[in-house]
């Protein structure tokens, strides 16, 4: 187990930041997260700048462009309290979390606890920890969670990873402007996966398969997703394309990640009992067992 503590972290990760750790893959790491709003509840004494620090970048050996980082979720656990921060009048509210539940208001609202930011080094330039796209990022996909392995495309060396943003729970959509935010600590396992079934940041769990799409408009982050879903099934040879576009409409899910944030994500789900041909590839070549659970 290699621990990673939050007091290397940023709120801006570029193609050309340097890795803080390296890790080789197959290492399972437990890792420290900032909250979100960090810089406004502390602790210190060094607080992040902005919102949303993520703790890293940190690099997988060998992992190189073309290629994807696999993170296999194994469990997040958040820390009490939480705090509701965004537009509350007053500033900061903090919300217990006891006995497996947030307590907001008197109301008992079960923890499902997710990381609202995972994302890699981009192909060129930078993003902030509020942005989501092709490198992931602040996703604030409830799906990046325990029992999920989530695969983002590899575009520098490395890889170059930050995480944090995590939830204790939030609704789909993220429609109050944030989950309960949390400092937690995340246990994963990450490795490489040479030949990605998508360019597309994409998830496995609870044996459904989900592509993330992003954009400006909720309805184009929609088509984005989609279409990455079309291309996977036909690539697999299991329909043509618009044979695809037919099935998702039957059997496919559209799901918010946010849409409080300049660029909304969603993510596009099918259920892999309906494409059993297609576990194989999501699984990779050591996983192929059917009913795989992370």
């Amino acid at each position: 187990m290699i621990e990673i503590a939050s007091d290397e972290f940023v709120c801006e990760l570029g193609a050309d930041t340097p890795a803080a750790v390296e890790v080789a893959p197959g290492s399972t790491l437990r890792i420290h997260c900032r909250n979100a709003g960090d810089r406004d509840v502390g602790p210190g004494p060094v607080r992040a700048p902005d919102a949303n620090p993520g703790t890293g970048p940190v690099a997988v050996t060998g992992a190189q462009p073309g290629a994807a980082l696999k993170f296999e979720i194994l469990d997040v656990v958040p820390e009490s309290p939480g705090y509701i921060s965004a537009g509350w009048k007053g500033g900061s509210q903090a919300v217990e979390i006891r006995g497996g539940a947030a307590i907001f208001h008197g109301i008992e609202i079960p923890v499902r606890a997710m990381i609202g930011v995972l994302g890699v080094a981009p192909a060129a330039g930078a993003w902030n920890t509020m942005d989501a796209g092709p490198f992931g990022g602040n996703m604030d996909t409830n799906d990046v969670a325990p029992r999920a392995a989530v695969y983002l495309p590899v575009f520098q060396p490395g890889g170059k990873f930050i995480i944090g943003d995590v939830h204790a729970v939030m609704g789909d959509g993220e429609i109050g402007g944030q989950g309960l935010e949390v400092a937690a600590t995340v246990t994963l396992r990450v490795g490489v996966e040479p030949e990605p079934i998508s360019d597309h940041v994409y998830i496995y769990r609870d044996d459904r398969l989900m592509i993330v799409g992003a954009a400006e408009r909720v309805e184009d982050a929609v088509k984005d997703a989609a279409v990455a879903m079309m291309k996977v099934i036909e690539k697999a040879g299991i329909m043509d394309e618009f044979q695809a576009m037919k099935f998702l409409g039957l059997a496919g899910e559209t799901l918010f990640g946010q849409h409080c944030c300049p660029i909304k994500t969603v993510r596009v789900a099918v259920p892999l009992k309906h494409l059993p041909a297609l576990r194989p590839a999501v699984l990779g070549e050591n996983e192929k067992k059917p009913g795989f659970q992370v």
